[in-house]
């Protein structure tokens, strides 16, 4: 039983790391966040590769903290039973309430996660304005 969380980059297939990529391509099945993501289009096609998207909770539920701990449930209820790759946007790290609720269920759990890094939006943002990020950058939540 491990959640492995997969981070799909900012946008088109191409900015997928290669370890994602190798991870993706040997699934089974992947549980996106949301197929509203420029990269799912890309993602490895093998006949194998079953796809199940969480978007169906965006359209039912009142806000968005109750989507990301429905995705959450949903997900800890999946690696309960054995291994599930779910895969969001971005970096994992990178504005995932539902990586942080599923972090914290999996360890009271006792279930292992393992987080497959991705390029955020904040890498791309800093190369198109010449910024470095160590010279002073503060991110907020808005």
């Amino acid at each position: 039983m491990t959640i492995t969380i997969v981070g799909l980059g900012p946008g088109d297939a191409g900015l997928i790391t290669r370890q994602a990529w190798h991870l993706l391509s040997a699934a089974e099945a992947v549980y996106l966040r949301t197929r509203r993501h420029p990269a799912v289009a890309g993602l490895p096609a093998h006949l194998r590769l079953h796809i199940h998207s969480f978007d169906d909770i965006y359209d039912t539920a009142e806000d968005f903290g109750a989507v990301y701990q429905r995705i959450a449930t949903e997900v800890l209820r999946l690696g309960r039973a054995g291994d599930v790759v779910y895969a969001v946007p971005g970096h994992p790290y990178v504005g995932e309430a539902t990586v942080t609720a599923i972090a914290r269920g999996a360890a009271e759990a006792g279930i292992p996660v393992a987080i497959v890094a991705g390029l955020s939006f904040v890498e791309p943002t800093l190369a198109a304005l010449g910024v470095d990020a160590l010279d002073g950058l503060q991110l907020f939540d808005a």
